[in-house]
């Protein structure tokens, strides 16, 4: 390879009101030409007939377009929100330029271009999400998208291994508000690397976690939002945690080696996006990158942090018995139910506790922390 590949990543990406309103820094825009491709997740479907709450400006595949992006990963938990029709409609608006998702054939079928005369794939994959995933629950005849823990996915990854130079996998998981990965995730994304992938990127989490080297492979566990507004208004703000701040990075292919750099954004007031890089930003992802290479400093903040955020958020459907807080939520679901029965309206499942039976990584969490409440 004469000259290095350049890589720009971004993570996921939402805008619900036109992206006419969202400006993006001249010095992000030259940090993104400066690579010879460019990647992001395209989290929501645009508006289908079909559409829930969670839909995209029909605008947004053009502003992403022309900004120079190149391919969109589409295994997350919302790109068949918009039913069939809204999917078909993303996948065309896209020009091609998804992967990821779509029929059970296509879903697992990665992405491989050519470039500086070396072959270069890409995978991208998705937890067990309620809907549009390829479980084992799921219907392999509908729409979905690729499971992360789907048998099929080990093999895919050593075939393609064999028939490229790289393998880039993206992988939509972990718990979401929490700035470091999960123990199966982390486990997970070692495997892939193991099995022959030379990257692995993570997104779904809405905020950045760390990332390390492994086997001489980088590993990403998540980029956070690169720009996500699914309100109707850019004025509609949220309070959490680090939703703002995204992690963008240049994965450089070499030969046969791929290194990472970081390049930390920002969303300011859901209208611009802007390069962050201050001093602040690099101690923190510094502390976050600790979190995963310092095996102490991780089974502390698991213990005190993750642990504790399970006890709090799920035990409310766990467990309604041990909790105060629990119970009244329980009980406002039944009567949410009632009302619903008794006025003859269709009623609204609450699918919470089947989606966690169905997440791997997030499931096995919930019995450790359960294990360590004892």
């Amino acid at each position: 390879m004469s000259n290095p590949i350049r890589i720009f990543v971004a993570g996921d990406f939402c805008c619900k009101p036109s992206p006419s309103l969202l400006s993006v820094s001249d010095d992000l825009k030259a940090r993104m030409q400066s690579c010879e491709l460019r990647i992001c997740n395209f989290e929501f479907p645009l508006h289908g007939q079909s559409t829930t709450s969670n839909w995209q400006h029909d605008n947004t595949p053009n502003f992403l377009i022309s900004l120079g992006f190149d391919l969109f990963t589409l295994a997350n938990n919302h790109i068949l929100d918009g039913g069939e029709d809204g999917f078909r409609k993303t996948v065309e608006a896209l020009q091609g330029k998804g992967f990821g998702a779509g029929t059970y054939e296509e879903a697992y079928q990665p992405r491989i271009m050519e470039m500086g005369g070396k072959k270069i794939a890409f995978l991208s994959l998705c937890f067990a999400a309620k809907q549009g995933v390829f479980d084992d629950f799921s219907d392999k005849n509908k729409l979905g998208c690729a499971y992360l823990y789907d048998k099929k996915v080990n093999h895919v990854v050593l075939q393609t291994k064999k028939e490229v130079d790289f393998l880039v996998i993206f992988v939509h998981d972990g718990m979401e508000y929490v700035d470091a990965p999960l123990p199966d995730t982390i486990a997970r994304y070692r495997d892939l690397i193991d099995y022959g992938a030379d990257a692995v990127v993570g997104t779904h989490p809405h905020c950045p976690q760390g990332w390390e080297t492994y086997q001489h492979k980088p590993i990403l566990y998540s980029l956070g939002n690169f720009f996500f507004n699914s309100k109707d208004t850019a004025q509609t703000h949220t309070d959490l945690p680090h939703w703002y701040e995204g992690l963008c990075a240049v994965l450089t292919l070499d030969v046969d080696n791929i290194s990472v750099e970081a390049v930390p954004t920002r969303n300011v007031d859901n209208v611009r996006l802007e390069l962050e890089d201050t001093e602040a930003r690099r101690t923190y992802h510094q502390h976050l990158c600790q979190l995963v290479s310092d095996d102490n400093a991780y089974q502390q903040y698991l213990q005190h942090n993750i642990y504790e955020i399970i006890r709090k958020r799920d035990y409310l459907i766990l467990d309604a018995s041990a909790h105060k807080k629990a119970f009244t939520k329980t009980l406002g679901i039944w009567f949410h139910r009632l009302g619903h029965l008794l006025t003859g309206r269709r009623q609204v499942q609450d699918e919470r506790l089947v989606t966690m039976l169905k997440d791997d990584a997030r499931r096995n969490t919930i019995l450790h922390a359960l294990n360590n409440n004892k």
